[in-house]
């Protein structure tokens, strides 16, 4: 059994190189809290883009589930994985060709702003850590 779910499956290998990508996510014991006093778990996707900027002033209620409408042809790739509170998760995806940045994105059950999801331009860095907490991500270091 896989640990993430993919959308094209499980992972037969750990991926290592110049075009893999690293997402790494840390939840709070709070993480995706729905207003209560523990967390939730908090499925999250990772969307490779050749352009971000669809996202910007959209809902996570009118992306979620219509990635592809909203991302056009902008969007290459698109995983999904769940984390539980507490957890730290590690998700390396293969870099698709033509991918300039990655969003990841989490269905929070309430959110604040634009932090349910992250964009991490790919001419920077192919890595990112994350911190999911109550209704947003945090950068962490």
């Amino acid at each position: 059994m896989c640990a993430a779910v993919l959308v094209n499956g499980c992972a037969k290998a750990p991926l290592v190189g110049k075009g893999t990508l690293h997402v790494t996510l840390v939840a709070t014991a709070d993480c995706n809290n729905c207003g209560k006093a523990s967390g939730y778990p908090l499925t999250y996707r990772v969307l490779q883009v050749t352009d971000p900027s669809a996202i910007n002033g959209a809902s996570l209620t009118q992306l979620w589930d219509k990635e592809e409408k909203i991302l056009g042809p902008a969007l290459l790739k698109k995983a999904e994985a769940v984390i539980n509170p507490g957890q730290t998760r590690e998700l390396p995806l293969e870099r698709q060709k033509g991918a300039t940045a990655m969003i990841i994105v989490g269905s929070f059950c309430k959110t604040k702003a634009t932090c349910w999801y992250y964009v991490q331009q790919l001419d920077n860095s192919g890595t990112v850590k994350l911190t999911a907490g109550p209704n947003c991500f945090s950068a962490s270091k």
